[in-house]
């Protein structure tokens, strides 16, 4: 790590403040036993925020032709997206209890989107996969799973892929995947364009799963998904905003938080707003965007 520019010297420090590597323990761990439920939550944002904020230190700590070389975050994308068109995604599905729900939403917006969904999920959900088939939305993979791809072997990097896709549906032609938690490696691109997949990232990282907890980020959360420090209150303000900094996008959410569903609309009432039109990512625009 050599001659860092001075704002990723800042972001270094903002990361080592309290210890990033300790994002893996929530605040409440010395307190009294929370309830099953509460402490299964606390337990999964403690793991996305780990896996979050190690993804961005290693890529203000390793040269970026180095992690290029190493494929380890195929998600990113960098090259433009078409000007004036979003497409919204939803991982970590399907959900019992809210896929439904956003397709409610969808269906009165008159948008189609593209769902990720985890293949154990798929096989226990079929009815609500044949659902968002039968609205017109994409469906991809998104692993068996949802492991971290850079904390398993190759071999198992493998198996998670293909267990995965042979969830997916025949009547999909265009194949899509997205890694858990964004991040590849070079063997599991290989796997997936061996199986004919695209492999697709994100322009906007929502913060969901940040926003989720508390309705506001933390400084380190806020470095890691590019919210600024105007909206770290406002998810809504966020994605708009971002989505006008990139002229566009794909869209990273999750359907299995409560306050993605619930802010869903507004946020697609701001996008309408600034003028976005919606697509799918298998819509040929994006194409310069896939993997």
């Amino acid at each position: 790590m050599t001659n860092l520019p001075l704002r990723l010297l800042a972001a270094l420090s903002i990361l080592s403040t309290g210890g990033w590597a300790l994002a893996a323990s929530p605040p409440e761990a010395a307190s009294a036993p929370a309830p099953a439920a509460s402490s299964a939550g606390e337990h999964a944002h403690a793991r996305i925020r780990q896996a979050h904020l190690g993804r961005l230190y290693e890529r203000l700590t390793t040269e970026p032709a180095e992690l290029k070389r190493q494929c380890r975050f195929e998600s990113d994308i960098s090259t433009a997206p078409p000007v004036g068109i979003v497409a919204l995604s939803f991982d970590d599905g399907p959900d019992p209890e809210r896929t439904e729900q956003i397709l409610e939403v969808l269906d009165r917006n008159k948008i189609q989107a593209s769902f990720f969904f985890i293949g154990e999920k798929m096989q226990k959900y079929p009815e609500l996969v044949a659902k968002v088939l039968a609205k017109g939305h994409l469906v991809g993979s998104h692993s068996w799973s949802h492991p971290n791809f850079h904390d398993i072997p190759a071999a198992t990097q493998e198996v998670e892929i293909l267990r995965g896709i042979e969830e997916m549906p025949l009547a999909e032609a265009f194949k899509v995947y997205r890694y858990p938690y964004g991040n590849s490696s070079c063997g599991a691109n290989d796997v997936l364009h061996g199986q004919g997949y695209h492999i697709v990232g994100w322009h906007i990282d929502s913060c969901d799963w940040a926003f989720d907890r508390t309705g506001s980020v933390d400084t380190q959360e806020a470095l890691s998904c590019g919210v600024s420090s105007q909206d770290r209150s406002d998810f809504v303000g966020h994605v708009a905003a971002a989505a006008r900094a990139r002229k566009g996008g794909i869209v990273l959410m999750h359907e299995i938080h409560a306050n993605t569903l619930a802010k869903l609309p507004e946020v697609i009432d701001a996008l309408r707003k600034d003028g976005f039109a919606f697509a799918r990512v298998d819509d040929p625009r994006f194409a310069a965007s896939l993997r």
